[in-house]
């Protein structure tokens, strides 16, 4: 059986540079992009947020389908050695929770995603990976 690295994307930079690292150093893997669709996640300068509906939740399935095909264009990944997983959840819980349960052999994250401070040395979902993730962990700047 094949080794499965967890690689998860937000659409930032980093997360590009993490699935492009992945891919390199582990090349007979499976590559795992995950995305979690943070319901909480809303821009406060919207005078009104969407509402949580089927609806919703199936456009986010398709941006994160966006997201993933980008991310994969960009690092020219072979689509036999990936798998798409998304889930609904904030993005730490999501990707520590994903990795308890399912059979990943490592994770891959960005040092920090879109819309944090680009000074910071690690982003608040890469240290609650780094510390409560059950496999070892890589942190891509």
């Amino acid at each position: 059986m094949s080794m499965r690295v967890l690689v998860a994307l937000d659409g930032s930079e980093q997360s590009t540079a993490a699935l492009a690292y992945a891919a390199e150093t582990y090349a007979d893997a499976t590559i795992v992009c995950f995305h979690a669709i943070d319901p909480f996640d809303r821009d406060p300068e919207e005078s009104t947020a969407e509402p949580l509906t089927e609806e919703w939740l199936e456009s986010e399935r398709e941006r994160a389908d966006d997201l993933f095909d980008r991310a994969l264009e960009a690092v020219d990944l072979l689509d036999e050695r990936v798998e798409r997983e998304t889930t609904v959840g904030a993005p730490a819980e999501s990707i520590v929770a994903y990795a308890e349960s399912e059979d990943v052999d490592h994770v891959v994250v960005g040092s920090y995603g879109r819309g944090e401070a680009t000074q910071l040395q690690l982003g608040s979902v890469a240290e609650v990976v780094v510390r409560r993730t059950p496999v070892p962990v890589t942190v891509v700047r």
